[in-house]
């Protein structure tokens, strides 16, 4: 957890005011029952009463110092906690964003967001309020103690018998709850991603009648959670019950013991009544210690989620060059990849010419959609070279990279904002709405957007939820036309389209004449007038060639055709 503290570092001041703030305040709270003593001996004992209102008014005096410097203290602390998990999951969001596509399939959306809420919360904490109520107690304890030794030394001996025991019995619950909060951080991220996978597929849930089994399995991880839970109420009851037995007893024992040295004349009844007060403001401090043990181990747990993240690297490494040719060919030389020892692409070699297109086809699983993975660097070929204009891919910035390359992937997704906002999505700064406009025409997707309450400035919901499926890969096309990019890579992007609005899409493609074209697709239809077509069988080039040059072939492409078309007389 040392490591995150740099978190809490950066807001140096903060601390200084807060520690000042503790400080006033406990030393205050400490020269309450000394001047309490000095009441009882020299004004009421003695009966010297032209003092008392004088010390009334110190009273006051110091009671204000306690409530103006615990007000900063809180203030201060609260404000470090903020601040430190502002900055955690700032740079935890960011180191995410940039891991290999590898590192997400191994990791859930609810367990990433659990790791970017609760565990930097629990951290966080740790880092300002309770870090510095943890202080608080050491120093309220170590004053209150010196306090009662400077007052009459008789007074510590009961004190420095209980507090031992009272702090190790909350140290070893806190080593015992360790291990559990360990399990709660990763029940929490089980559950919140098995929510989320609900909630966000709950048309599918409801059209295949599942609502009782989600249900069913959601209160098992429910459950679960809720015994860890008990066993933490159960641990610290465990532990709270005899820590507050011993509290009342150091109480009892030194109100005892100082009466009996009253009686004896070996202590004044001032000084009686300030180590009962002294004694007394020495129970809170052990007893909270079992709550700031609690918060610091949860907080241990989460540490070690949080490192585990941030230890992580992407094995997607950013290259350095900025300025690239785009006049030449995009070329990808022998070309594999495999995952796990599985050989996904075998061998792939293809040119691509600034302006042409290429078609890819093959079955689901033939390594079509890797091919794109591997283009944009989601992910590294094995073995192989892929090059842009001479330059390998691998030497360029990742930023410039992706910005050759305007994209529709098969798995369509919109954010939850408005339709021009989506469409605008990485150049929002440069594109006015004429270009968007103009985009969601060549995408066929205008007259149904100025059909709609407020056209392009209409909101939609989560993942386009509102929309056909149709509706939703135009709106992903004219996202892609936008960026005017110089590749456009459409990966089966017109799968929920009909013929005439593929058509219409086809020549919008054609007509982007300066940029190169790489179509993905099941339907010859869309793949038909590329310049070159590939047809993948087992991550291998299995036939390349154009449309006529394939139809003559008693191949696969032929055989595809015959599928989707009926038999050539």
């Amino acid at each position: 957890m040392l490591r995150l503290f740099r978190y809490a570092l950066k807001r140096k001041r903060l601390y200084f005011f807060s520690f000042l703030g503790l400080f006033s305040a406990v030393t205050a709270d400490a020269l309450l029952p000394k001047v309490t003593q000095i009441i009882i001996d020299d004004v009421f004992v003695a009966g010297d009463s032209g003092m008392l209102m004088r010390y009334l008014f110190l009273i006051f005096l110091l009671s204000s110092v306690m409530a103006v410097g615990y007000y900063v203290q809180e203030y201060c602390s609260d404000k470090m906690s903020s601040f430190s998990q502002k900055g955690m999951r700032r740079d935890l969001f960011a180191h995410i964003q940039k891991m290999d596509m590898g590192f997400f399939s191994k990791n859930s959306p609810g367990e990433l967001m659990s790791r970017t809420k609760q565990d930097v919360e629990n951290v966080g904490l740790v880092f300002g309020f309770v870090g510095v109520f943890t202080v608080e107690i050491l120093f309220h304890t170590f004053i209150f103690l010196y306090m009662l030794v400077k007052i009459n030394i008789y007074g510590v001996i009961v004190p420095a018998i209980i507090m031992p025991i009272i702090f190790f019995i909350a140290f070893f619950a806190e080593k015992k709850g360790d291990a559990v909060y360990d399990e709660i951080s990763d029940e929490t991220a089980d559950m919140n991603e098995d929510a989320s996978e609900v909630l966000g597929g709950i048309r599918t849930v409801k059209a295949f009648g599942r609502e009782e089994y989600e249900q069913i399995r959601f209160e098992r991880h429910n459950r679960r959670f809720f015994r860890l839970n008990l066993n933490v109420d159960f641990l610290w009851a465990d532990t709270m019950s005899p820590m507050s037995a011993l509290a009342r007893a150091m109480q009892i024992l030194s109100v005892l013991s100082s009466g009996i040295l009253v009686i004896k004349g070996n202590m004044s009844l001032g000084e009686a009544a300030a180590v009962t007060l002294y004694v007394s403001n020495l129970a809170w401090p052990m007893m909270d210690l079992g709550w700031v043990l609690q918060a610091i181990s949860t907080a241990n747990a989460s540490a070690r989620k949080l490192l585990d993240i941030f230890d992580k690297e992407s094995s997607i490494k950013d290259g350095s060059l900025s300025q690239i040719d785009l006049s030449g060919p995009l070329i990808f030389d022998d070309v594999c990849f495999e995952i796990e020892g599985k050989k996904i692409l075998d061998g792939i070699s293809f040119t691509l010419e600034k302006g042409r297109t290429l078609g890819i086809m093959g079955a689901t699983g033939s390594g079509k959609s890797t091919i794109c993975s591997l283009l944009t660097r989601f992910a590294d070929p094995t073995s192989g070279e892929i090059t842009y204009s001479g330059i390998p891919i691998s030497k360029m910035r990742l930023s410039v990279l992706r910005k050759l390359t305007a994209m529709v992937s098969q798995d369509t997704f919109l954010f939850s904002d408005r339709i021009d906002e989506n469409v605008k999505i990485g150049e929002k700064d440069i594109m006015n709405n004429d270009a968007v406009l103009s985009a969601l025409k060549s995408a066929c997707a205008l007259d149904f957007v100025n059909r709609l309450s407020e056209k392009e400035a209409t909101v939609i919901g989560e993942k386009g939820v509102g929309l056909s499926g149709g509706q939703k890969q135009r709106i992903s096309i004219a996202r892609a036309f936008a960026r005017k990019a110089p590749l456009l890579v459409l990966d089966d992007a017109t799968s929920a389209l009909d013929m005439e609005t593929e058509k219409e899409i086809q020549k919008s493609v054609k007509a982007l004449s300066a940029c190169s074209k790489i179509i993905i697709a099941h339907r010859i239809s869309a793949v038909r007038n590329a310049d070159e077509i590939i047809y993948l069988e087992n991550g291998r080039i299995a036939e390349r060639g154009s449309h006529e040059s394939l139809m003559k072939k008693n191949g696969l492409y032929r055989r595809t055709y015959e599928a989707q078309y009926g038999r050539i007389m």
